[in-house]
């Protein structure tokens, strides 16, 4: 398609001299806008991938796929009921579990607490706690009645560890003669756990389920069922079934996934997203026009070269094909190291924050503003080859114009006054 001489005068153009040595230095710049525009693109897309992937972790990890909730807040028979739905296909587990709100006492400090009752055996099969422990462990968890796992965020704020005892508070306790008596408990902890979401990590507590149960006032009872599919994605399938089957059962609750329970949150992450390539997609944009501006200069500085071709017998194809080249390869080559810089960077990012942070000594990444303690990074194989298309499409089309305008030079008209 490419001749090798129309090779070799494109090339001589992209390195010319002297008086044209301006225009170098023009397309060095379009060169570099491609780059940084394509390298911020692939950072900021994988950035709002990891984030939107690391928060559907840990809420799925510490809420499960699907959450029924009986009417009335409370259940029995729970086990049997979780046994019948753990028969269902893409099913992996099913938890009674049992939530409430309390005060934590530590000392001359307070905080809220979300206290969850959950079975000691299904605590140590839920791999986003279980294996994320980072002091005491959860062999022992719930053979002492009061028994506690907290996060590793609310143990260094008040100096927690391993036997330390805090106290849980409820505002809903005994109606007495004197008025309502709060129920106060004393707990210990034996586990402390690190998610690295910062809500989860300062706020949520586990204790045996019984205890719950006698905390809480519910005797023999639970506020509702987690479970557990063998991906996020199955839910669409298994809905209906889990749906039908509780139906069945005659329970009467709602029955609600993990996108309707977070559709808002996670809307508003993919428009985030999507406006985020929009605009970030015009620092590409403005680099394109800056390769038209450089293409216009070169082809008015090399009018009368562009004569002598034409006039050797070069055809109009050919002086087209001959600019095509030298604007399609700052596009090319700005593209080409935009994606690699940008993996590079998006893969490595952790490390530029820690680094920023350690010559500035500010926080660059607050956790307890953005939820998640390290920021996160997934690069998205098809997001990359978006972007690498748009970025070729829009430096290919950038061409046309110039190589054309090259192309109509009229030979005679240029070498009049030669």
């Amino acid at each position: 398609m490419f001749n090798s001489y129309e090779w070799k005068v494109a090339l001589k153009y992209l390195s010319v001299k002297g008086h044209d040595g301006f225009v170098t230095v023009i397309a060095l710049f379009s060169l570099f806008g491609i780059f940084l525009g394509v390298g911020a693109l692939i950072v900021t897309m994988s950035v709002m991938g990891g984030f939107r992937e690391e928060l559907l972790g840990k809420v799925i990890g510490f809420n499960g796929h699907v959450l029924y909730q009986p009417f009335g807040g409370k259940m029995a028979d729970y086990d049997e009921a979780a046994e019948q739905l753990s028969n269902i296909e893409n099913v992996v587990k099913v938890r009674p579990i049992l939530e409430g709100q309390a005060m934590a006492m530590m000392g001359d400090y307070g905080t809220f607490a979300l206290v969850r009752g959950v079975k000691p055996e299904d605590l140590r099969t839920q791999k986003l706690v279980a294996d994320n422990m980072v002091a005491g462990t959860l062999a022992d968890f719930g053979e002492g009645g009061n028994d506690i796992i907290i996060g590793k965020r609310l143990a260094e704020k008040y100096s927690l560890e391993i036997g330390s005892d805090l106290t849980l508070m409820s505002p809903k306790g005994r109606v007495t003669a004197f008025g309502t008596v709060p129920r106060i408990q004393q707990f210990y902890v034996t586990g402390i756990f690190e998610v690295g979401e910062y809500n989860y990590d300062s706020s949520y507590f586990f204790v045996p389920l019984e205890a719950a149960q006698s905390y809480f006032q519910y005797d023999d009872q639970v506020g509702g069922l987690e479970v557990t599919l063998t991906h996020a994605d199955m839910v669409n399938v298994v809905y209906p079934e889990l749906a039908a089957r509780i139906a069945d059962m005659g329970l009467a609750g709602r029955v609600i996934d993990w996108q309707e329970l977070n559709r808002a949150f996670f809307n508003a992450l993919e428009i985030e997203r999507n406006a985020m390539f929009i605009i970030l997609s015009l620092i590409i944009l403005v680099a394109v026009f800056n390769v038209i501006s450089t293409m216009i200069m070169l082809v008015k500085s090399k009018t009368r070269d562009i004569a002598v071709l034409r006039t050797m017998g070069a055809s109009r194809s050919s002086v087209t094909r001959i600019f095509f080249i030298i604007g399609s390869s700052i596009g090319v080559i700005g593209t080409f190291f935009g994606v690699l810089g940008g993996i590079y960077l998006a893969n490595h990012l952790q490390w530029v924050v820690d680094l920023i942070e350690a010559m500035t000594g500010s926080s660059v990444w607050d956790a307890e503003t953005r939820f998640i303690t390290e920021i996160p990074s997934k690069v998205d194989p098809s997001e990359v080859i978006a972007v690498t298309m748009v970025a070729l499409i829009l430096s290919l089309l950038a061409t046309i114009f110039p190589a054309l305008r090259a192309a109509n030079t009229d030979p005679v008209k240029a070498l009049k006054y030669e």
